[in-house]
């Protein structure tokens, strides 16, 4: 612990949005005629073309996007979209269930999907009630095979037809009633929200089909364990813990999270006594209230919801629910910050692992069908703060600012020591502080930020260098009599007189090179070893509540 005395300011700040995410059209052309406005070309640019129902997303092991459509599933590389599986005609004569190679193969609105370490991507084909399974991509050339991976094969003939059920089994001796979307843990087990069967379903690497919770054919809104928790229509499932998933369901309104071992569900965010009023409120876990949750994925901790045509931050370990970009009262397709931006009819929501979010939008309402970017600055506070200059002369005024990281600050504390200065300008409300410091010596800056989604620390030891002259040197400081080494220069010993106004045990001392940079802190002795520092000049600092001194020492080995 230093122990010198310090002055701690305080300053606590109006709420504020410190960070708000940036919104961006990230693909597709604004359309409101899905039917006729498709693609059937790929080498596209990402802006340049029409999606039809784009509905699901994900990133395989290379960081290639997937993204699947009414009738088709597309890639991203090189900035360009190419249709990797699914038909290539309009989308109402062309669904279907084959398998087979690139495109020939066919679906029914395939949504969401997720990717195995090896590249494999996984389907939730909705309306062939089955898992599909695309090979992994190789390269432009060499086309990926879609085939079944879970649920009832494809009927025979043209254009083939799944079949619904709620049977557990292995590969195709299992039923699905409407799966919606995929979520695969660090095992290589999927995790199924299956829609009209009200339940979620467990898919290990092998194919063997399970229900991980819930009742097939039984709707509701209890918690419960296994087979005794109910669901309205779960909708989106994301990894949420190393023992947990969770489920958006748009029918209750709310959040659930499920322990993937035990089965236990819980109602994570929102009410848990079924459909009520759907609206969009921020708040505590279970203040807050969902108008329309799909889309889900877990990105540093929190948990991100499309919401309809805004996207709502769950942070389970501070009790909140926030609203992060877009505005529920506005309905388009338009760029932004925050609530400066829009959206129309979210779907699915995933991220890049590099603080970016992607959505699907499909509204048939208005102009969309779009892939949205929001750029995600990090909810939670990462403290740091800027100075106006770092090398100063004695009472020279320097402004200090707090440019921490985060959303919406609440309080921050800043501690500087020692204490040898004066504040020239700063209230309790603002985020820079204007002081002079009255004694050469170097000062540590400390700044401690609060907000909503956690708090953070940033020191900086040395972060001042005052000096008689400011040239940014610690040789520039004034050479106090008040401490004598001797001999100096040194070889392996130096000894230490400080003047009879000094105490070793009430100040601190420590030794710092030319450049400002700590060497080591010292024990209040008076000889000092010097023996594993190398030849050169440093300099000894003795503070305390009433001090702060610099003295030159060379050491110089034989």
């Amino acid at each position: 612990m230093i122990k010198t005395t310090t002055l701690t300011l305080c300053l606590t700040v109006l709420a504020y949005l410190a960070n708000a995410q940036e919104v961006v059209t990230y693909a597709g052309k604004v359309s409101n005629d899905a039917d006729n406005n498709y693609e059937s070309t790929s080498g596209k640019g990402l802006t340049d073309t029409y999606f039809s129902n784009p509905s699901g997303l994900c990133f395989d092991n290379t960081g290639k996007m997937y993204i699947s459509e009414k009738n088709k599933i597309r890639i991203v590389t090189t900035n360009k979209l190419y249709i990797r599986s699914g038909s290539l005609q309009r989308p109402a004569f062309s669904e279907g269930y084959k398998n087979a190679t690139g495109t020939q193969a066919t679906y029914r609105n395939p949504t969401g999907m997720a990717s195995d370490t090896n590249g494999n991507i996984y389907v939730a084909d909705v309306n062939n009630h089955c898992i599909r399974k695309i090979a992994r991509y190789v390269n432009l050339g060499n086309g990926q095979v879609a085939s079944t991976f879970a649920g009832a094969a494809p009927t025979p003939g043209l254009p083939g037809n799944g079949t619904s059920g709620t049977a557990n089994g292995t590969g195709t001796a299992a039923r699905f009633n409407q799966p919606t979307d995929i979520a695969i843990d660090n095992d290589g087990n999927l995790y199924v929200t299956d829609l009209r069967n009200y339940t979620i379903r467990k898919i290990t690497p092998s194919g063997v089909v399970t229900t991980l919770a819930g009742t097939a054919n039984t709707q509701g809104a209890a918690d419960g364990t296994r087979a005794a928790a109910r669901f309205g229509r779960p909708w989106g499932v994301a990894i949420y813990t190393n023992n947990s998933i969770v489920v958006t369901d748009p029918w209750n309104g709310n959040i659930r999270k499920i322990n993937i071992f035990s089965g236990v569900t819980t109602t994570l965010a929102g009410p848990t006594t079924g459909p009520g009023v759907f609206n969009i409120v921020d708040g505590t876990l279970a203040e807050a209230r969902f108008k329309s949750p799909k889309g889900i994925t877990v990105m540093g901790g929190i948990i991100y919801v499309a919401d309809q045509n805004v996207i709502r931050a769950i942070n389970e370990s501070n009790n909140s629910v926030t609203t992060v970009a877009g505005n529920p009262t506005e309905f388009a397709v338009k760029d932004g910050t925050g609530s400066g931006a829009s959206f129309t009819e979210l779907s699915d929501l995933v991220n890049d692992g590099a603080g970016n979010l992607y959505a699907t939008e499909n509204s048939m309402a208005v102009g969309s069908h779009v892939i949205r970017k929001i750029t995600v600055n990090e909810l939670a506070p990462i403290a740091n703060f800027e100075s106006t200059k770092k090398s100063l002369k004695v009472n020279e005024e320097v402004t200090l600012r707090d440019i921490s990281l985060g959303e919406e600050a609440t309080s921050r504390t800043w501690t500087i020591s020692p204490t040898n200065y004066t504040i020239n300008e700063g209230t309790l409300n603002s985020q820079l502080i204007k002081l002079a410091f009255t004694s050469a010596g170097f000062f540590e800056v400390r700044l401690n930020i609060t907000n909503d989604h956690g708090s953070d620390t940033k020191i900086s030891e040395n972060y001042f260098a005052v000096s008689t002259t400011g040239t940014g040197s610690v040789t520039s400081f004034s050479d106090n009599p008040l401490i004598q080494l001797y001999p100096n220069p040194s070889n392996d010993l130096v000894h230490l007189t400080l003047d009879p106004s000094l105490d070793l045990n009430l100040g601190k001392m420590t030794l710092y090179s030319t450049h400002g940079n700590k060497v080591m802190e010292l024990a209040p002795v008076e000889i000092i070893d010097l023996s594993m520092l190398q030849n050169g000049t440093y300099y000894l600092t003795y503070t305390s509540e009433e001090h702060n001194i610099v003295k030159r020492m060379v050491v110089s080995h034989k």
